[in-house]
C-alpha cells in the first residue's frame, strides 16, 4: 500500500520529494473546462489523466509498477504542471504561493549579499518539467 492512504492523488503528488514547488489545486479549478482550454490536444490519454488527478485514491505499490499506469501517471504529471502554471495566476493561486514564499518553503538564495533572502520559482518556458529560481535584487544593488 502506499505511504498515503488519504487526501487523493493532488495531495499525494504535491508532498512527493522535489514537488514542493507545486501546491495543491482547487478540484473545482480542474472540473473547469475554461481552465483546462487548450490542453486536451497535447495529450494522449487526456481523459484518463484527468482522471487520475481528480481520483480520491493514491496510487500503490502494485500501480508504480504497472507499465499503462505509468505512461498516464506521466501524462498526468505533465498535465498538472500545466494546470498548476494557469492556477497560480487566479488570486487563490497566487495568495497559496505568496505564502509558500513568505514562509521559505522554495529555499533561500546561496549568496552571500542576498543574505538568505527567500527565492521563488519562475517558469521562463512553456517546456515541462523547466524551472528556475529568482530572487529579487538586494536593496544594495540599487
Amino acid at each position: 500500500d502506499s505511504l498515503y492512504s488519504e487526501g487523493g492523488w493532488i495531495q499525494w503528488f504535491c508532498s512527493l520529494e522535489d514537488h514542493h514547488f507545486f501546491c495543491e489545486v482547487d478540484e473545482e479549478y480542474i472540473r473547469d473546462n475554461f481552465n483546462l482550454y487548450g490542453l486536451k490536444q497535447k495529450f494522449t490519454h487526456y481523459n484518463e489523466a484527468i482522471d487520475m488527478i481528480l481520483s480520491p485514491d493514491c496510487p500503490d505499490d502494485e500501480d508504480l509498477e504497472d507499465d499503462k499506469f505509468l505512461e498516464i501517471y506521466q501524462e498526468a504529471t505533465d498535465l498538472y504542471g500545466l494546470i498548476h502554471a494557469r492556477f497560480i495566476l487566479s488570486p487563490k493561486g497566487l495568495s497559496m504561493m505568496r505564502e509558500k514564499y513568505v514562509l521559505g518553503k522554495f529555499g533561500s538564495c546561496p549568496r552571500v549579499l542576498c543574505e538568505r533572502q527567500n527565492v521563488i520559482p519562475v517558469g521562463m518556458s512553456e517546456e515541462l518539467r523547466t524551472c528556475l529560481l529568482y530572487t529579487s535584487p538586494s536593496p544594495r544593488d540599487s
